[in-house]
């Protein structure tokens, strides 16, 4: 059973879900418009052999909003402070995306308290073609929750959302792999819980103006992994990325997801689960 919990940070209230203690401490850090229910595909296998906490970031979920604090080391902050007062042990961090990056951040401040590291399908040096389409998804999104719409209205909304992608050419939202409705209910969800700023931030390039790559991930010191997906399917980690990545981290291992799209686990679940569960079950 997860349990739900608030933990008050020096700036920020943040949410979270605490399972039962069955092993080390495993964080779960979503990406950018998700919200903590974005790893409930895993939740049954995690839970079984490891103590998970699934922290909403700010600005997401049911955490608080903040005025002009969405920046890179804002996200950090609040998981260092939530590493140090509430599971005071040393700790594994499996982000997606903006997550993983967040988790870099982390991994590389708590070097002593941070076991192991999953970077899940992040833009680490920010050069990828497929950036565009997510920031064409982001630019529409935002414009959608700027008009308040009701959470049906905005389901169907992103559904119709067109976009230009390089695998796919000129596409509706609905119509790409693993879209189905129900998949847009749960993203129109996160979404009406959203603080706008996060997303308005990083569109306009605040949220990652102190983002240095090579120095993180030069201070990272435990085992890695890097976990790609499949970059002909929208995955945003490069192998320029891998690369750049391995050639800085001192102890990493990389798998990359061919046939599963950027939102990894919420696309394909049994794929995600047997890389992230071996890479748990190799660190006993």
């Amino acid at each position: 059973m997860l349990i739900q919990k608030s933990f008050a940070g020096s700036v920020v209230a943040l949410n979270y879900r605490e399972g039962p203690a069955s092993g080390p401490a495993l964080l779960l850090l979503h990406g950018l418009t998700q919200r903590w229910q974005a790893f409930l595909p895993l939740m049954p296998q995690l839970v079984l052999t490891h103590h998970v906490f699934a922290i909403d970031l700010r600005g997401h979920g049911l955490s608080g909003h903040v005025n002009d604090g969405y920046r890179g080391e804002d996200y950090g902050r609040d998981f260092v402070e939530f590493v140090e007062q509430v599971v005071k042990e040393p700790v594994i961090l499996f982000g997606h995306s903006l997550g993983g990056m967040v988790g870099i951040h982390v991994a590389g401040y708590l070097s002593k308290l941070v076991r192991a590291l999953i970077v899940g399908d992040s833009s680490l040096f920010r050069q990828n073609a497929n950036r565009a389409v997510y920031f064409e998804m982001f630019q529409k999104t935002l414009a959608l929750l700027e008009r308040r719409l009701d959470q049906e209205t905005l389901r169907r909304e992103l559904g119709e959302m067109t976009l230009h992608s390089p695998a796919y050419g000129e596409i509706q939202m609905k119509a790409l792999p693993n879209t189905d409705e129900a998949y847009l209910a749960a993203w129109a969800s996160s979404l009406s819980h959203m603080d706008p700023a996060a997303l308005a931030m990083t569109l306009d390039g605040r949220a990652s103006e102190n983002w240095r790559p090579k120095e993180f991930l030069q201070k990272v010191e435990c085992e890695t992994l890097l976990l790609q997906a499949d970059p002909k399917l929208g995955g945003l980690m490069t192998d320029e990325d891998v690369a750049g990545a391995r050639s800085l981290l001192r102890n990493s291992l990389h798998v990359q997801l061919k046939g599963v799209g950027h939102s990894l686990q919420m696309s394909d679940a049994p794929a995600v689960g047997r890389v992230v569960t071996n890479f748990l079950a190799g660190l006993e």
